[in-house]
């Protein structure tokens, strides 16, 4: 007989069989195994490995809840800024639907440096960023990515202190001395509410974006 197994998280508590799914997933909703258990979080967004390469690869920390929940990315308070700044600086159409429903026909992939769930203000451990690094390393070479941006500055920054053994802060916008590490032009996403970026910094770093890959 098949057995089920538990899962509780903040937001909510998921049943899943072992032979079959107690609720249908829905959106991006994905199950990933991690130390033998099955949990629920967001599949990346990418083409097929036989399509042109990326304008860009958005790079998050790992999904939240409400995220999970909804089976779409950054649907949080805090999330839905970032599609507001694609939409505003005109790298992404207006829609009535679910945004991240839109990033293939734009060129653009989606993924995190951690895929188990977490609270905004949950930090994923050094060893799940060291972990996650070479998988983002190798999905820039197969999708050919034109652009890898960080949604978090901090994401970024951690990343090349903890794999690349560099002290320095990254920029807010693209990072030019990061392209050979990453083997693509490297942006710091200047997400509203997080961090010291200012509007004129905001504005910059986002017109040289949309002048890259536009």
């Amino acid at each position: 007989t098949a057995t089920t197994e538990i899962y509780t998280f903040p937001y909510t508590t998921l049943f899943r069989s072992r032979m079959s799914f107690m609720r249908p997933l829905k959106g991006n909703q994905t199950y990933v195994s991690v130390e033998g258990q099955e949990i629920l979080t967001l599949g990346d967004i990418l083409p097929s490995s036989a399509a042109p390469g990326l304008l860009a690869l958005f790079v998050a920390k790992t999904p939240a809840p409400p995220s999970v929940e909804a089976g779409h990315y950054f649907q949080g308070r805090q999330g839905t800024s970032f599609w507001n700044g694609l939409k505003k600086y005109g790298l992404l159409s207006p829609t009535t639907g679910f945004e991240d429903d839109l990033l293939l026909e734009h060129g653009y992939g989606l993924t995190d440096i951690v895929k188990v769930l977490r609270a905004f203000d949950s930090e994923p451990s050094v060893q799940e960023y060291r972990d996650g690094l070479p998988r983002i390393l190798e999905l820039i070479r197969t999708h050919r990515a034109k652009v890898v941006a960080f949604v978090y500055k901090g994401v970024l920054d951690k990343i090349i202190r903890l794999q690349f053994g560099r002290k320095r802060k990254t920029d807010y916008g693209f990072n030019k001395d990061l392209e050979n590490d990453f083997g693509a032009r490297v942006f710091a996403f200047p997400l509203p509410g997080v961090g010291s970026c200012t509007a004129e910094q905001t504005c910059l770093a986002m017109q040289d974006k949309n002048s890259a890959i536009t």
